[in-house]
């Protein structure tokens, strides 16, 4: 889970994490986010929205692809107060050269911890 002290746009990263994970789960065709989803600046509320994941409906659809996934997505989903309840909403401004490194290194953060949770679905 996300440390306390973590800057805004980096708990935004780790949202964007869960997110793209939960999308992948439901729709195991759909792969994880890579490095061009990071390029261009855009604001972290617009990159999540780019990502077309609706936390209940990739709950749903995970439950039809099994137990495993069913239960991955459950934790995931599960996982999103928590993320959102750390700070403030979305942080301004756009993630420019600046601030996007913080947003990568919550993404990958956040990866890497379900990786570890879930690493045949995941790996």
């Amino acid at each position: 889970m996300a440390q306390g002290t973590e800057s805004q746009v980096r708990r935004w990263g780790r949202l964007f994490a869960a997110l793209a994970v939960l999308r992948s789960l439901a729709d195991p065709g759909k792969s994880l986010p890579g490095a061009d989803a990071f390029a261009g600046k855009a604001t972290a509320a617009q990159r999540i929205d780019a990502l077309k994941s609706d936390p209940y409906d990739a709950l749903l659809k995970a439950r039809k692809q099994g137990d495993a996934r069913w239960k991955a997505a459950a934790a995931v989903f599960h996982s999103l107060p928590g993320l959102l309840e750390q700070g403030p909403l979305a942080p301004t401004g756009t993630l420019g050269k600046d601030r996007r490194p913080d947003f990568i290194a919550g993404y990958e953060a956040q990866l890497a911890q379900f990786k570890e949770a879930f690493p045949s679905l995941l790996g």
